[in-house]
């Protein structure tokens, strides 16, 4: 039990307890650093103990008074005093005097010239190293701001029988040089070979008899440059470009002469018989075509008697070759019903049988 305060003796130690001195622990002098001499004390300063319950760390702690000295580049004139970094608290001391504000920045020309007054004068700029925040620098995006670019089309390629082009997949058989080959419903198409289509000329003649009538030869010749003609050795029209000396097709005697040289100028020619009377003729015979190098074709000329245009052969260009084939179709009609009749609808006709040159 807690004896009672009124009964306790009389202390004489509480004057000496109210009017003692706390003792203070001695205040550290701020450090000063010297810019001009590489981060050493400034001369009249005293450097502080670091103490033994701080010692240094790996990190920078420049919010105490014992952070170490940064050192400066200071290219200006050597008769500029030295500006003093005091990183010991943020504001000035209330007694201290004013002092001149001095640049933070590094000054590679002229002094800068003083200021009007001296309460005009700005303070200095501090320099807060303590601060967490750091600026953030720009990033750099380099992802595409805009809409993306459309995908290029993919190149068109040409046809190719590996390709399953259904035209350059079928392979005709090919011309045998010294024995002639006969086109038949069986075996209607035939290919002469790459050097067979450009060397030399080929020759187109009928052999006839007089028994079939009134016979006659017309061919109609298709360019690449989209010209059509037609070729008829009784009227004149003779030459396929017209008027030139130096024809792809040209319309002979009793037949046509192709100039296997231009092959690539020709794109489609179909050679036809026809009566310019418009008779009755009796089809038999045949059709010859031969090569600078002894290759012969024939295309008979075999059909039920009656009148019309009977469309025997047509020679296409296929990629570089020459492509024979037996149409053996009578067109009823004259020459403009069968040129219609075969797509060469570029011509312009006076008549039936005569087109405008």
């Amino acid at each position: 039990m807690l004896p009672d305060p009124t009964r306790a003796p009389a202390r004489t130690d509480l004057p000496w307890l109210r009017h003692r001195a706390l003792r203070r622990a001695p205040v550290a002098a701020p450090v000063k650093v010297d810019l001009r001499h590489a981060g050493r004390p400034a001369p009249g300063s005293r450097p502080a103990q670091p103490s033994a319950a701080h010692a240094p760390s790996g990190g920078l702690d420049l919010s105490r008074p014992t952070a170490p000295a940064a050192s400066s580049l200071d290219l200006s004139a050597p008769a500029r005093p030295a500006a003093s970094l005091d990183l010991s608290s943020s504001a000035p001391a209330a007694h201290a005097p004013a002092r001149p504000s001095a640049s933070p920045s590094l000054d590679l020309s002229s002094p800068a010239p003083p200021a009007a007054s001296s309460r005009a004068r700005t303070p200095a700029a501090s320099l807060d190293l303590g601060s967490s925040t750091a600026p953030v620098a720009p990033s750099l995006d380099l992802s595409a701001t805009g809409p993306a670019p459309a995908p290029a089309a993919p190149a068109r390629r040409r046809p190719a029988a590996s390709r399953g082009d259904a035209v350059l997949g079928y392979e005709p058989e090919g011309v045998v040089v010294g024995r002639p080959t006969l086109l038949s419903r069986d075996r209607p198409t035939i290919a002469l070979t790459r050097v067979q289509s450009g060397v030399g000329a080929l020759r187109v003649t009928s052999a006839v008899s007089q028994a079939v009538g009134d016979f006659r030869l017309a061919a109609f010749a298709h360019l690449t440059t989209g010209e059509t003609v037609l070729l008829d050795h009784n009227r004149g029209m003779t030459v396929v470009p017209a008027g030139t000396r130096r024809p792809v097709v040209q319309a002979v005697d009793r037949g046509f002469l192709v100039d296997l040289r231009q092959t690539p100028r020709l794109a489609r020619l179909v050679v036809l018989g026809f009566s310019p009377t418009a008779a009755h003729l009796a089809w038999s015979g045949a059709l010859r075509v031969e090569t600078i190098g002894g290759a012969r074709v024939d295309v008979p000329l075999e059909r039920d008697p009656g009148p019309g245009s009977l469309v025997a052969l047509s020679v296409v260009n296929v990629d570089g070759r020459l492509v024979l084939r037996a149409e053996r179709e009578l067109v009823p009609g004259a020459l403009r019903e069968a040129a219609l009749a075969f797509g060469f609808d570029e011509l312009t006709w006076v008549d039936a049988w005569t087109p405008l040159a």
